[in-house]
């Protein structure tokens, strides 16, 4: 009876253990990165679209341990006072389409799958909240590609 209580606890501790390995981020990419590109296809000209410019602002930061923040913005944010806030008017989906979006929560990476998960606690994007976002994601060195690079690409350097 000893052996086998033995058994079944020493079969959960390798079942915890594998999974925790399995979703533990990835060293590879724990890191902050700075964005340098952010571009669509658009299928009918068959030209990148980037929509936050040609020189986008932002980080995609991984702590390793866990921890995912994304912060994008414009080349040309959008010049306004504190107090003409107050009165103006915005198009929420023509604002975080072009202007700026973040958001944050927690990733696993699976460089087998060339995958990075981004787990959504919260954000600009409240339709992101609560989600699991799904990435391609390649690394070369320094520098990461997240998308498939055919019609989505998000081109970051790492800066620490």
């Amino acid at each position: 009876m000893r052996k086998i209580f033995l058994s079944i606890i020493c079969f959960q501790f390798v079942c915890i253990v594998s999974t925790a390995q399995k979703t533990k981020p990835g060293k590879g990419i724990a890191g902050i990165w700075q964005l340098v590109e952010f571009a669509d296809l658009d299928s009918v000209s068959n030209t990148w679209v980037h929509r936050y410019g040609k020189n986008p602002r932002g980080y995609f930061i991984y702590s390793p341990g866990g921890i995912l923040s994304i912060n994008v913005s414009s080349d040309t944010p959008l010049k306004i006072t504190e107090e003409g806030s107050k009165n103006y008017t915005i198009n929420f989906h023509e604002f975080f389409s072009s202007h700026a979006f973040g958001y944050f929560g927690t990733y696993t990476y699976e460089p087998a799958k060339g995958q990075v998960i981004h787990h959504v606690k919260g954000g600009t994007l409240p339709f992101y909240t609560d989600t699991e976002q799904p990435r391609q994601i390649q690394l070369k060195g320094d520098t990461a590609i997240i998308g498939d690079n055919i019609r989505t690409r998000r081109v970051l350097v790492r800066v620490e």
